[in-house]
């Protein structure tokens, strides 16, 4: 006759289910790392096309001093807002048949990059 031990049965069931609840508290870790950054791709959009917006003023702003024929085109860290985490910075370089405007545009921690070519 075999005599069984009820401690051993018990403890192998408490070793089943703290397995179980560590795999499932890996499962729910991974689940909201990749909530979490979903969550801050989704903040850094808004910010890019705030950005890109900003590279869009400068460039549309050198534009127009270079068509006017003012020379003042280069701008650097021109503020947008009134706390200065929107701004844009401008480089305009002419060779004998083109022209081209490069404007960078930052808000915040992201920077968007735009530049215009045309030839005279």
């Amino acid at each position: 006759m075999k005599i069984v031990d009820f401690k051993q049965q018990g403890a192998i069931s408490i070793f089943l289910a703290v397995l179980l609840l560590s795999e499932l508290l890996t499962i729910s870790l991974g689940i909201s790392f990749l909530a979490i950054s979903q969550l801050k791709m989704s903040r850094q959009t808004g910010n890019s096309v705030v950005a890109y917006y900003a590279a869009e003023s400068g460039a549309e702003r050198c534009l127009y001093e270079a068509r006017k024929g003012t020379g003042q085109c280069p701008f650097s860290d021109i503020p947008l807002d009134i706390s200065s985490e929107c701004t844009y910075t401008t480089t305009y370089a002419t060779s004998t048949d083109t022209a081209t405007v490069t404007s960078i545009g930052q808000f915040k921690e992201t920077g968007r990059k735009l530049e215009l070519t045309w030839t005279f």
